[in-house]
């Protein structure tokens, strides 16, 4: 029998990377050294879109498969839509933010990108160019170009199902040839009015996402993945190596191979090799260890499991919420105190909003018993 009912596990991780990503995303605060980027080769970011080609199977696959194709792939168009918008207006918002403070500070740095690299200096030199380049996703700034990247995903998504519904080893057979194909030849969404290409190839990244979206439909089949000695204490290994390699900044001892940098390097916008089995023996290590099933047990309401249902506003909130907390840390000089105040305070506020959000969607008591359990939408 498939799962038809919510794992909250999926929310806890989702509101965990939601987290990491806000500490991350204030440079310079002492508490960014204890994310997990410090300890290997791949960070939130991964998990994240992992995460959310789990629930797309669970939110979009399991209508296309009752045959309302045509629903179930608008949906995911829309939703689409609705991260191209939560984007630009994000944009925009940070834009203002950092113009504000440039005026409220006396500080040039602010907007000339010397302060908190957010690329914003092409938007003011040439803003003729630069703000089509804004509306067409060409010009993204720094720590707001993820949803970019979720909102290709998502569009590709469609595709994705038709090929899934035929086979499941066809979809990722076909994804692992994109992945290859866009890390060989260099294939990448292009920058305008700036050279190069986006930050998060979605190209690249979609692999993340299948396989986030094979492991969510087996899971609504049923099908456990089986836990293997020799796979299991591999990943460990592999995150102990990564954990050292990290660790001591082994950078310089890279390998040179005859493939193209973008596949074994540590490249990020091409999800490299080690970044990619980097967070797969992560996922794998940590569900099929006594902390996979420790989550089971995390209740619905856990702070972080809150933030996981509710990951676009928050996401977008917290996005906003780093970036008033990098300039409070520049003007109060930074220090201990003052990155424990911004790092609470952020996470409280979208704490906050998360319960806000739950309490609008509760149903009423009177009905909350006759209805059904909800599948995982995906909320990415």
């Amino acid at each position: 029998m498939g799962q038809t009912g919510r794992d909250h596990r999926v929310d806890f991780l989702r509101g965990l990377a939601l987290a990491s990503i806000f500490i991350n995303h204030v440079p310079g605060n002492v508490y960014e050294k204890l994310t997990h980027r410090n300890f290997g080769f791949s960070d939130a970011a991964e998990i994240f879109v992992l995460l959310a080609g789990f629930a797309s199977a669970h939110a979009y696959f399991a209508r296309y498969e009752k045959g309302e194709r045509l629903d179930a792939s608008l949906k995911a168009l829309k939703r689409s839509g609705i991260l191209y918008m939560s984007h630009v207006v994000t944009t925009v918002a940070a834009i203002a933010l950092f113009c504000l403070a440039a005026v409220l500070f006396a500080h040039a740095g602010y907007v000339d990108d010397s302060i908190v690299y957010l690329n914003i200096r092409p938007v003011l030199a040439d803003p003729v160019r630069a703000f089509p380049g804004l509306v067409g996703l060409g010009h993204q700034l720094g720590y707001f170009n993820i949803l970019p990247m979720y909102m290709i995903l998502l569009a590709m998504l469609p595709a994705m199902m038709w090929l899934a519904k035929r086979s499941l080893s066809l979809l990722l057979g076909s994804s692992i040839a994109l992945y290859l194909m866009t890390g060989w030849f260099v294939i990448d969404m292009p920058n305008f009015p700036t050279e190069g290409g986006w930050f998060f190839n979605p190209f690249a990244w979609q692999i993340l996402f299948v396989i986030g979206f094979i492991l969510g439909q087996r899971s609504r089949e049923g099908k456990i993945f089986a836990y293997s000695p020799i796979l299991f204490w591999g990943s460990v290994a592999y995150l102990g190596v990564a954990f050292i390699w990290t660790w001591f900044e082994l950078w310089g001892y890279r390998p040179h191979l005859p493939i193209p940098r973008t596949l074994w390097d540590f490249d990020k916008t091409y999800v490299a090799f080690p970044r990619l089995f980097h967070v797969l023996a992560l996922a794998y290590a940590v569900m099929m260890s006594p902390i996979g099933q420790w989550m089971k047990r995390i209740p619905p309401s856990n702070p972080l499991t809150a933030m996981g249902r509710h990951s676009l506003p928050v996401f977008c909130a917290g996005s906003l919420l780093s970036m008033t907390g990098a300039i409070i840390r520049h003007e109060a000089e930074g220090g201990f105190v003052v990155d424990t105040l911004i790092i609470i305070g952020g996470l409280g506020l979208m704490i906050g909003l998360a319960r806000i959000l739950d309490a609008r969607r509760a149903p009423p008591a009177r009905k909350r018993e006759t209805m059904p359990a909800a599948s995982v939408p995906a909320t990415t």
